[in-house]
């Protein structure tokens, strides 16, 4: 299973940062209900997810809001 960081930030709230499963990321998409559509490997099930990346959606609108994400571990998390 893999983990990932990710932020999301969106124009006038407190930014989101977690680390997480792509899932739980898909989960909190869906519950924050953001304008537009998120990036593909986020709406749809079983697609591939890159290591990193960022999407920006409607820069300098007030709909601006933004995902990050970061890979922080492969098939087991290790925690000392």
């Amino acid at each position: 299973m893999n983990f990932y960081a990710w932020t999301i930030s969106k124009r006038g709230c407190p930014d989101i940062k977690e680390v997480t499963t792509v899932n739980e990321i898909r989960d909190v998409l869906r519950v924050l209900d953001l304008p537009g559509v998120a990036p593909p490997e986020f709406t749809t099930l079983e697609a591939e997810v890159a290591d990193h990346g960022s999407y920006h959606h409607d820069v300098g609108s007030m709909d601006q809001w933004s995902l990050t994400w970061t890979k922080v571990s492969g098939d087991s998390l290790v925690v000392d």
